[in-house]
């Protein structure tokens, strides 16, 4: 089942193996022509925009792995066209602030102030953390000690050869245009690789600084930071990923987390994104889970002008868990797309996900369409899918596109989808009971929320989005109160 563009409306399905048909809600007249403008095809367009900005590759690596990684990329590039709203994964995401702009990037280490990094430090991590700055892995930021025996955390140049060996294995197979364009661009990864039985005793905490340097005058500070995490049998370990800028500058950032689970593996992954407003974010996470692992991914996206998360999860054994939670915040100006793959090949598997999302502002968007597959041998699937949006003001939009395919006969799958405003009815619960009307739709919006936030777990760490959250009410606030002038 799927739905287009909603405006401030409510709608809600479950449904048990529906085929998806579109349904668009509003239209854009076309634009009108101008008289003797020269014929310029949009895919000459894109190239031009390949050409100046990506086709020439970072500096050539030492390291063996992001040297294959940059060739076969640069090979991908010839057929690479950068998608457009006629594409329909992109049918609702428009890129045209990134293909507008020129891309600059950054010749040397940009500093970094010391007070950002400690703002953005959370207790329970310890001094586990990966300091990154525009997608290169900053050593004298960051503190990898104590680890297990046999494991690694680094860059990719002290990284083991294996693992290097698979950089790249499954963005290159299963990654779209802007993981060929990490490819291009990366500069270094940090790999995390833990042998049979090992066990991080803390959370990871991967901290990317996008540092602008470069940006302004119609140009973008580009940076591909790109992460690997490699767990052997029955490994264990938390990695918390967290986007932020140095400064106000505009950024664009194409990110790469690559997952390969062994059997019995269990990896929590936490992804925040709280990148300068009017900045470009977009990341690929792909993940490959073999018999009886789990995959936990717990997302908050508050920042960036446009910011698009792809995830792509297969299901490589039996007795295989996945569940994934996203919160979207989609303020003034701000798309917060998702797009989500997950395909179930093996008996027994279990999935879930759920997706909430905020619009703020009636210049925001927030987009979802979740795919998932349940092949013929995936018998004795458990599956839920379940997208919940909220829509602060008039003229807020959502596009929603929930999509479960059932190929296998003995399974228990459902998914479903609501779009609603604030509830008068819980609001008049509030002012009943004395609570000021704005400290009632705080509570009410941020309870929406908090189920997804909440899991992050780490009390800094969900104070900042918390406080991004109540920022953007406030905006929304004085929108409302304006309009009613």
């Amino acid at each position: 089942m799927s739905y287009g563009v909603m405006q401030r409306s409510r709608c809600s399905a479950g449904c048990r193996g529906a085929r998806p048909s579109a349904t668009t809600l509003s239209r854009r007249a076309p634009a009108p022509l101008r008289a003797n403008a020269p014929a310029v095809s949009a895919s000459a367009v894109e190239d031009a925009w390949i050409r100046a900005n990506v086709a020439e590759p970072a500096a050539p690596s030492p390291v063996a792995g992001l040297a294959a990684l940059r060739s076969s990329c640069s090979e991908a590039l010839a057929s690479l066209r950068m998608p457009t709203t006629r594409n329909e994964e992109y049918r609702f995401t428009d890129v045209a602030a990134l293909t507008s702009a020129k891309l600059a990037r950054p010749t040397a280490a940009a500093a970094v102030d010391a007070a950002l990094l400690d703002s953005l430090r959370f207790p329970e991590a310890g001094g586990s953390a990966a300091v990154l700055v525009d997608g290169v892995l900053r050593p004298e930021l960051s503190d990898l000690a104590s680890l297990p025996r046999g494991a690694y955390v680094g860059g990719a140049a002290g990284a083991p050869a294996a693992a290097l060996e698979r950089l790249g294995h499954l963005s290159n197979a299963r990654g779209g245009p802007f993981a060929v364009v990490n490819g291009v661009l990366a500069g270094d990864a940090v790999v995390v690789v833990l042998p049979d039985g090992a066990r991080l005793a803390r959370p990871l905490h991967i901290i990317h600084v996008a540092s602008g340097a470069g940006a302004g005058q119609g140009a973008l500070s580009a940076s591909a930071p790109r992460l690997l995490v490699a767990l052997g049998r029955g490994a264990e370990a938390e990695v918390v990923e967290e986007f932020v800028s140095a400064d106000s500058g505009a950024t664009a950032v194409f990110a790469v987390a690559e997952v390969l689970l062994g059997p019995g593996a269990s990896l929590k992954h936490g992804y925040v994104q709280r990148e300068a407003a009017g900045s470009v974010h977009l990341k690929s996470t792909l993940v490959d889970q073999a018999e009886g692992s789990s995959y936990n991914l717990v997302e908050a996206r508050v920042g960036g002008g446009l910011s698009r998360h792809d995830v792509g999860v297969a299901q490589c054994g039996p007795d295989t868990a996945t569940r994934m939670r996203h919160f979207l915040l989609a303020g003034a100006g701000q798309l917060q797309d998702l797009h989500s793959k997950l395909v179930l090949d093996h008996p027994r598997g279990e999935a879930e996900q759920l997706h909430k999302c905020i619009v703020s502002h009636a210049s925001g968007r927030g987009v979802f369409d979740g795919n998932v597959k349940v092949n013929r041998l995936a018998q004795k699937t458990d599956a839920g899918q379940l997208s919940r949006n909220l829509l602060l003001v008039p003229r807020a939009t959502v596009n929603v596109k929930p999509n479960l395919q059932i190929i296998a006969d003995d399974v228990k799958c459902t998914h479903g989808a609501a779009i609603s405003d604030l509830s008068e009815e819980e609001l008049f619960y509030f002012r009943a009971r004395g609570i000021p009307a704005e400290v009632a739709r705080q509570s009410l919006v941020y309870s929406f929320g908090a189920e997804v936030v909440q899991a992050l777990r780490y009390d800094r760490l969900v104070a900042r989005i918390q406080a991004d959250v109540v920022a953007a009410l406030q905006v929304a606030e004085a929108s409302i109160a304006g309009a009613s002038k």
